[in-house]
């Protein structure tokens, strides 16, 4: 089971669609990589990608169009979401500035735990005006195994020099809820593509936004 609450003095982060709502930009980008290709990708398809790491989602892909040229089609599909988001302003979800200063006047370390690569996680934090609320940045490119692996939340919490158990994940996709749990650390689901299932449910808590979530410290 999740450590008890009051021992959390670490929170962990993902990024998209959990700080932003930027989710829609690889679904999108999923959708034009296959028009490259001469292929029309329907959106149910991207929305299964959600929160999942390459070589899974290449899986998927490969199952619905066998016609695809895999390797290219991710290849271009996330250089195409990147490039989008170096040239925005994400869009901050709801209550993240809450979660973010509660954190900060109560001591809670901080860390962002992205698949994303460095620079598009400093671009979307700087952008939106919240670097200054994390202690550490990790990113897909720093581990071997991606998410539902544990690696990048383990990584996260040496960063923050804290013992998984002693961190709470902030996730809204489940293969990010799973790998928080193999972590040992506490897992909170923030649905945004995807409502809980029975299975997610039963190892994580949920709420409908980051201020919500805030209620995970104060139990």
């Amino acid at each position: 089971l999740p450590p008890t609450p009051m021992n959390y003095a670490g929170a962990i982060f993902d990024q998209d669609g959990l700080l932003f709502d930027t989710e829609i930009t690889y679904q999108r980008a999923w959708i034009e990589a296959g028009r490259r290709q001469g292929v029309t990708i329907e959106p149910e398809l991207p929305r299964r990608f959600c929160g999942l790491g390459r070589d899974l989602i290449a899986g998927l892909a490969r199952e619905a169009h066998p016609e695809l040229d895999i390797p290219l089609y991710c290849t271009t599909a996330i250089e195409i979401a990147w490039e989008n988001q170096l040239a925005s302003v994400p869009e901050k979800k709801k209550g993240l500035l809450e979660m973010l200063t509660f954190c900060r006047e109560n001591g809670i370390r901080t860390a962002v735990a992205s698949s994303s690569t460095l620079k598009v996680v400093r671009h979307n934090l700087e952008a939106a005006g919240v670097i200054g609320y994390f202690d550490a940045i990790t990113t897909g490119d720093e581990v071997v195994h991606s998410k539902p692996a544990p690696d990048i939340f383990e990584l996260a919490a040496r960063k923050i020099g804290l013992d998984p158990r002693a961190c709470v994940v902030f996730e809204d996709a489940f293969s990010g809820i799973r790998g928080a749990h193999a972590a040992g650390c506490g897992a909170v689901l923030v649905p945004d593509q995807s409502q809980p299932t029975e299975e997610i449910l039963a190892i994580c808590t949920a709420y409908p936004d980051l201020g919500a979530a805030r209620d995970v410290f104060r139990r």
